[in-house]
């Protein structure tokens, strides 16, 4: 788009700019403020930021950046610093409702072992010319089925807050977070959420552009997607790869290089004494954007990121779900391989399963494998010998999943929150309209295999994440899910802050980030809960809301 033409005014008549007054940065890096007749030319001036650049990992304002503003929406605002990267607010906008939301600009990344590499559109304007350097577009810049410019996250997790003649989920600083639990903020309290269940995330991002309270069906909001998740996680790895100090990066630590939150269960971090929590009236979470230094609790280590992704709260992730069912098994052998039997299992040579509850074979309960299909009644479980086990005695059950994740061509505004219709994010109407089935052989690297539910990322020097620029190996690094089995362990490592990587196969999965506040050093940006559906309520699991902007 070309530049944006406005009056120019000098400095002396220049009105004062209040936060939430309306500013422009065009084209060529010229700041306006105004109120679209009178407008005054304040730029270019010392900070003010290219538009739509991520920035450069370990500097100023990395990781957050300047809308376009042909992309900013109605009633959202740039608030006061917005265009200046040594900023608290640098990429900060506020809507309507008094919500703060961050602009992510789109960005390509590259992964070398463990290494993270981020380039912005001022090095590739273009996907294919970064895909030729072997840079990937991230996931989360490809909606509706065409790639965006960015989007904008909610600074902090929703709390309650009064719209009109109803109530609404807003990015506040000090809110008192969202759970979906009767005893903690209850999400139904807000007008749009008739009960507390995690799928009512969807209907209260639905209702920020709503009237009083209620969905609208037309919102341009949605329920935060696991893909974004993902992108900010990796922003804050390289972010940390980069720094060597905490002049741009408060959190940054030779040993526990990652940002910093409410996870101890004392209202303060388990890797540093020094930062702590305003409490929330409720066990020990914190208030929203509570923490004290402020800057160690957000994803790019300065006052202009977004906060509390290490512990306070669970927060739901749209993008990726399953769908499940149970067999009984009636039999397991103590030999090399392991050999399960169930009366017409219906299962396929490559496919995964989770088995628990068996009586007796203990040690084969809990645990996820592949298997090979001998008959129509048995298989075996690849790599597992079970001589020395104990014997079996009675039950079990196999779970076998597809997991599914949302088509390029889906708008995450689209979703909705039931499990029957064509819109809705669970349920197999749905998943047939909104997303495509991984492969046996992806959903199996996606989890390490023949081990408990408990793992953490990182493994030793293992590589993590994929390096694939495209297919569904490059769609598994836009969830942030791993490259193999061999990528996490029990104990995980401090690069990727030994964060909880909890696999499990669920029907109708609700995938949960961030961790709680009593998580310790399970939570934080990468942690990932595969075991909930969309139908369960808890005290410690919220949420926060994002758009593409128009």
């Amino acid at each position: 788009m070309g530049k944006i033409i406005f009056k120019k005014g000098t400095r002396a008549n220049l009105p004062v700019l209040a936060e939430g007054e309306p500013a422009w940065v065009t084209d060529d890096k010229k700041l306006f403020v105004g109120d679209g007749t009178n407008n005054y030319l304040i730029g270019p001036a010392l900070g003010v930021g290219d538009i739509n650049v991520i920035g450069v990992p370990g500097n100023a304002g990395f990781g957050v950046g300047i809308c376009p503003p042909w992309k900013v929406p109605q009633y959202m605002n740039p608030m006061a610093g917005c265009y200046d990267v040594f900023d608290k607010n640098y990429g900060n906008y506020q809507y309507r409702d008094g919500s703060v939301m961050v602009w992510i600009p789109k960005f390509y990344y590259k992964i070398t072992g463990n290494n993270i590499d981020i380039k912005g559109i001022d090095t590739y304007p273009t996907t294919a010319q970064a895909n030729d350097d072997g840079y990937a577009l991230h996931r989360a810049f490809i909606d509706g089925g065409v790639e965006k410019d960015g989007f904008f996250v909610d600074k902090y997790m929703i709390s309650k807050n009064a719209w009109g003649t109803g109530y609404i989920g807003s990015s506040l600083k000090n809110g008192l977070p969202i759970s979906t639990a009767v005893d903690h903020n209850p999400i139904a309290d807000l007008t749009a959420c008739a009960g507390n269940y995690y799928y009512e995330i969807i209907n209260a991002a639905h209702a920020r552009d709503g009237i009083n309270g209620a969905v609208n069906a037309n919102s341009i909001f949605f329920c935060c997607s696991r893909f974004i998740y993902a992108a900010l996680a990796m922003l804050s790895l390289a972010h940390a790869q980069a720094s060597s100090s905490t002049t741009y990066c408060a959190w940054y630590n030779a040993t526990y290089n990652y940002p910093k939150g409410c996870n101890n269960n004392a209202l303060g971090d388990i890797d540093d004494a020094g930062v702590s929590y305003t409490s929330d009236g409720y066990s020990n979470c914190g208030k929203t954007g509570s923490g004290t230094p402020f800057a160690k609790t957000t994803h790019n280590g300065q006052e202009c990121g977004i906060a509390d992704f290490n512990g306070l709260m669970y927060e739901i992730s749209l993008g990726l779900t399953c769908i499940a069912a149970d067999k009984s098994i009636t039999g397991a052998t103590q030999a090399n391989p392991c050999v399960i039997t169930i009366a017409g299992h219906g299962y396929s040579t490559g496919d995964t399963i989770m088995i628990t509850n068996v009586g007796g074979m203990t040690e084969l309960n809990d645990k996820i494998y592949k298997i090979t299909v001998i008959d129509a009644n048995t298989f075996s479980l690849d790599g597992i010998d079970s001589t020395g086990y104990s014997t079996y005695s009675s039950g079990g059950i196999s779970t076998k999943g597809t997991f599914y994740v949302a088509k390029q061509t889906t708008s995450m505004k689209d979703f909705t929150s039931g499990n029957s219709s064509a819109t809705d994010h669970w349920g197999a109407t749905g998943v047939a309209a909104m997303m495509d089935a991984l492969s046996p052989t992806t959903v199996a690297s996606m989890f390490k295999l023949g081990n408990g539910f408990s793992q953490r990322y990182g493994s030793g020097a293992n590589q993590v994440l994929d390096e694939a620029t495209s297919g569904e190996s490059w769609v598994k690094t836009g969830l942030g899910a791993v490259k193999s089995g061999n990528s996490i362990d029990g104990t995980g490592t401090n690069q990727f802050g030994r964060d909880y990587y909890y696999q499990y196969i669920r029907n109708e999965l609700c995938l949960l980030s961030c961790g709680h506040w009593a998580y310790g050093t399970s939570a934080g940006v990468w942690s990932l809960y595969w075991s909930y559906y969309r139908t369960y309520s808890s005290h410690y699991v919220g949420g926060r809301i994002a758009t593409y902007g128009v």
